[in-house]
């Protein structure tokens, strides 16, 4: 969906319903590079100019599209409607209005020599067969038929010229703020990204709406590859619940996913933490006093095996119990969550197997094992560019053509296992993401596929683990801690190559900009090198 500006523009005060058609079209029909401003009046000394529709795009330029409501006859690349020769002519008011544009548009400094692409949108005529002459060209006449594609039928309209200027944000601004000097308008990228994120937001709300009531069922299961949705939709149960006033859990296996949620649901009334910590502390459980050096192999081995002897002592019981990144539990653990429900209590589960980086045994239910299942098919968190490396890599979810596309996708080369070499290079993708770029440092996560590299990096001043973040301060996390959340922007970091499994995780985690510091094979895999 592109973006109209002013973003609160009124449809209805154009002229005709043509142009409200073509306008229409053109929001919905384009992604949000695109820049659409309606009903232009560019000043000039022997007449006002009105243009109909103006299209920017940083990758593909300024397009000039006017409207015509008429449904031509054309002999020879004259045009006539209703037997009338058509006064002026509509190629020609194009062109002259196409270069007006263009000349105010050079006045801009870096811009002396941009180029206007033009056309005419007949959104009342199926199909245009005639000669057009030797003036204009097929692709610069948009039909009600190519309407049906418009991001396909604007982009060949954009490629009729050729040796223009390359534009980048603050050019686009320039001519924004140059054509509609009483709209404010930020360019800047965390606007972008903020845009970014509210657009995918409400595809997301759309997808998670048409599953949420699943919850009337005693026992859940939804898939969903990264970024359909899952935790959205598991959030939605719990408040679903809490709203019907029911005592509720929720619980995943990854802490900072935990409290990210806990943040989401402030609600007294709610129990919910990470699944082990959070088992720990249920009323009749066996204390179980947690070492200070308690590490990878206390967590994996003492306490599900304290967990299993002593569980019959839970006391707690539950109405609905959550569960999100369910592969990440095993059948045993689900089985312990589901007897602490109340009589006729929930158990709704969303999981993605490809995400399984703990494999404890995680298996979807056969077809009469009681249990209800449903698929989220749609990527409603990647921007374009992104969930297309994600899908056509990696397996991912197809992104809808509406996503928003993403800031940038970009690919640094580092020797392999050279560690000094990764890190001076991810100080220099800091320094250019926070100082040249200004990007929000909260929306930044540094992420590495090994702990032992992540632990490199945090000798990098700015760069913490998620216990620590803060004002002015960079996430650094390996994938396995992050599964289920997201940022802005993500750079991925390795020193060797990457198994599939964690790239996948890994890629998905960034909404509108992607950056991987990795030996070529990385970048090779991923189609980004």
């Amino acid at each position: 969906m592109a973006r109209l500006v002013p973003e609160d523009f009124d449809m209805t005060t154009l002229r005709n319903a043509e142009e409200r058609r073509v306008l229409d079209s053109c929001v919905h029909g384009l992604s949000d590079g695109w820049f659409v401003l309606p009903n232009v009046v560019i000043k000039a000394s022997t007449r006002d100019h009105e243009l109909d529709v103006v299209l920017i795009h940083q990758n593909h330029g300024v397009v000039d599209l006017e409207v015509k409501g008429h449904q031509p006859e054309i002999r020879q690349g004259v045009w006539y409607s209703r037997g009338q020769k058509m006064m002026p002519q509509p190629p020609a008011q194009a062109h002259d209005n196409s270069y007006v544009l263009r000349d105010r548009i050079r006045n801009i400094e870096g811009l002396g020599k941009i180029k206007v692409a033009y056309g005419i949108a007949l959104p009342n005529v199926a199909e245009v067969r005639a000669n057009l002459g030797t003036d204009l060209k097929r692709d610069q006449i948009l039909t009600a038929e190519s309407m049906n594609d418009m991001a396909d039928a604007v982009t060949r309209l954009a490629f009729t010229v050729v040796d223009t200027v390359q534009l980048d944000a603050e050019d686009v601004a320039e001519i924004i703020e140059m054509l509609r000097p009483d709209v404010s308008f930020d360019p800047q990228p965390n606007a972008q990204a903020e845009f970014s994120r509210h657009r995918l937001d409400a595809i997301c709300r759309s997808q998670v709406g048409a599953v949420e009531t699943l919850d009337r069922n005693k026992r859940v299961l939804v898939l969903g590859a990264a970024g359909t949705g899952k935790t959205r939709l598991a959030e939605q149960w719990v408040r679903r619940a809490i709203f019907d006033d029911q005592d509720v859990l929720f619980t995943c296996y990854n802490e900072p996913l935990a409290a990210q949620v806990i943040e989401d649901l402030p609600f007294e009334e709610l129990t919910a933490g990470p699944f082990l910590r959070l088992a720990l502390s249920l009323l009749g459980m066996e204390p179980l006093p947690i070492p200070e050096d308690a590490g990878h192999d206390w967590w994996t081995n003492v306490v599900p095996a304290h967990l299993r002897e002593h569980w019959s002592k839970v006391t707690e019981r539950y109405d609905t119990i959550v569960v999100d990144e369910g592969q990440d539990f095993s059948p045993e653990w689900l089985e312990m969550l589901e007897g602490l429900l109340n009589e006729g209590g929930r158990l709704l589960v969303v999981a993605d197997p490809a995400q399984e980086l703990y494999v404890r045994g995680f298996e979807v239910p056969d077809d009469d094992s009681g249990w209800t299942t449903c698929e989220l098919v749609m990527n409603c968190r990647n921007a374009q560019q992104i969930a297309r490396i994600l899908r056509r890599r990696l397996n991912g979810a197809a992104a809808p053509a509406v996503a928003p596309e993403a800031l940038s996708e970009r690919f640094q080369p580092v020797p392999h296992s050279d560690v000094e070499a990764v890190i001076e290079t991810v100080r220099d993708e800091l320094q250019w993401l926070l100082e040249d770029e200004g990007r929000d440092p909260s929306r930044i996560a540094i992420l590495t596929f090994s702990s032992a590299l992540r632990d490199s990096l945090l000798n990098i001043e700015t760069l913490v683990r998620w216990e620590n973040r803060g004002d002015g301060l960079v996430v650094c996390e390996n994938v396995h801690r992050v599964k289920g959340m997201e940022f802005d922007t993500v750079v991925l970091v390795a020193d060797q190559e990457v198994p599939d499994g964690l790239l996948y995780v890994g890629v998905s985690r960034a909404i509108s900009e992607l950056s991987v510091v990795a030996p070529k094979v990385v970048g090779d895999r991923l189609g980004i090198s």
